[in-house]
């Protein structure tokens, strides 16, 4: 039970704006006749239990003066005078509580960051945030609380049709947030893997970009980004989940592609003369980003990391490569390469491939510079590191050295030891995100989106 005097506090701030600026400043701020009316007392902080001053009580104040807020928004001249943007100049108090609901926020996002689930036949193939973040239920309608508690007060119209004209102008229309990792990844599949340009509004970076995401949330009845649109009757939905299963969904159920053409065609095609000339003898884009499909394809169908693949497996992988090494750009040994970089697939046998006695690791390869790098594999809360330093030899060979290797326990190196070895690499397709290469065996690797 809240004390008493604490419950007056409340009810008479629900009443009026000014008990709250008087709590936060001096007793003189609030107007004789409501502290006659509810029988405050003539210091309210300092007669209030410290009981009273409780996380759910805050919360309960806060949201009431949002709700006090908005409503002097509204009736404010000045909030008709400002024509320039959708969104609203809020109050102090009111940025205050939105900053409070922001951290949280943050802390929720790391949280289901942390969370997310990885497919599997018990879980149905799901990926990405916990499926009850993504479904219709008591957390959606708390997200859509706080998507409307950062937006504040805003003109629905204007938004609305914000919205609109996006969708309806974009072949491809992504509402995003800039470090979202599953935005990241929807963005990867349409731009990597199908070479397609997507019009993308970073809601976390736009002036009017939380109240583009109540929004959103209000029509869609899910506020987690991204939204990812072809034409207005057309919601791709998010990552993993929403509108048609999302953008992650749908290419792994082979749908996403023939949902692209037909938006395409819609849109008249997007044959131009002066891009045919500039590509005149260049290979076709869209018959790079298909062997490139094919290849990554190839490597899904066979077990992690390719160990222990039959050999139909293996000549469906290296019938993929071949096709695909016919269009690799000049130079492939020179061109630079930053980040890190997953194994797909490879043919060798033991650590290479991640083979650690009876299970599989995950397997990286980072660049450090323009020399060194880093082969990692990693098994729980086991890593082993080989570093190593490269050399290019002519424009498809480079040379590599190994130094050292380095094994570490959750996170704590145990021991560090020299290395042998050296090798040729013969270098069959490099672009800024797949890699295929003989060591002799060979390995496909793709560039990590962060």
């Amino acid at each position: 039970m809240l004390h008493k005097e604490g419950l007056m506090a409340l009810q008479a701030a629900s009443a009026h704006h000014a008990v709250l600026d008087a709590i936060a400043t001096t007793p003189s701020a609030v107007p004789a006749r409501i502290r006659a009316a509810q029988s405050l007392p003539t210091h309210p902080v300092k007669h209030l239990p410290r009981s009273w001053l409780r996380p759910s009580v805050a919360l309960l104040l806060s949201a009431s003066s949002v709700r006090w807020q908005r409503r002097r928004l509204k009736k404010s001249p000045g909030v008709h005078a400002c024509k320039d943007a959708a969104t609203m100049e809020r109050p102090l108090f009111d940025r205050l509580v939105v900053s409070g609901v922001k951290a949280l926020e943050a802390a929720e996002l790391s949280r289901v960051k942390a969370a997310s689930e990885v497919p599997s036949e018990s879980n149905g193939g799901w990926s990405g945030e916990p499926r009850e973040w993504a479904e219709a239920g008591p957390v959606a309608k708390a997200k859509q609380f706080i998507a409307d508690t950062l937006a504040g007060s805003y003109d629905r119209d204007a938004i609305g049709a914000l919205i609109d004209n996006k969708i309806v102008s974009s072949k491809i229309m992504m509402f995003s947030f800039s470090t979202c990792p599953f935005c990241l990844k929807a963005k990867r599949i349409l731009q990597d893997d199908y070479g397609e340009s997507v019009e993308i509004y970073e809601c976390d970076l736009e002036p009017d970009g939380y109240a583009v995401r109540a929004e959103l949330g209000k029509r869609t009845g899910r506020t987690s980004m991204p939204s990812t649109w072809l034409g207005p009757d057309l919601l791709l939905g998010g990552c993993n989940d929403g509108g048609l299963g999302g953008v992650a969904t749908l290419d792994r159920e082979g749908k996403l592609s023939s949902l692209l053409a037909e938006r395409n065609n819609a849109m008249g095609g997007n044959f131009s003369p002066f891009d045919w000339l500039a590509s005149f003898g260049r290979p076709d884009p869209k018959e790079m980003i298909r062997l490139k499909r094919a290849v990554c394809t190839a490597c899904a169908d066979a077990p992690k990391n390719g160990v222990e693949a039959s050999e139909e497996v293996k000549q469906k992988v290296e019938s993929a490569a071949a096709s695909l090494t016919s269009l690799c750009p000049a130079n492939p040994a020179r061109m630079p390469l930053t980040g890190v970089w997953d194994l797909l697939y490879c043919t060798a046998p033991g650590g290479s491939s991640g083979k650690l006695g009876p299970f599989v690791g995950d397997v990286t390869q980072t660049f450090v510079d323009e020399v060194r790098f880093v082969n990692a594999v990693e098994l729980g809360p086991l890593r082993i590191a080989l570093e190593a330093e490269r050399a290019v030899i002519d424009d498809y060979k480079i040379q590599v050295t190994f130094k050292e290797m380095a094994i570490c326990f959750v996170g704590s190196e145990l021991f560090r030891m020299p290395a042998k070895g050296q090798g040729v690499w013969q270098q069959r397709y490099v672009d800024d995100n797949l890699r295929v290469m003989n060591t002799p065996s060979l390995f496909v690797l793709r560039k990590r989106r962060i």
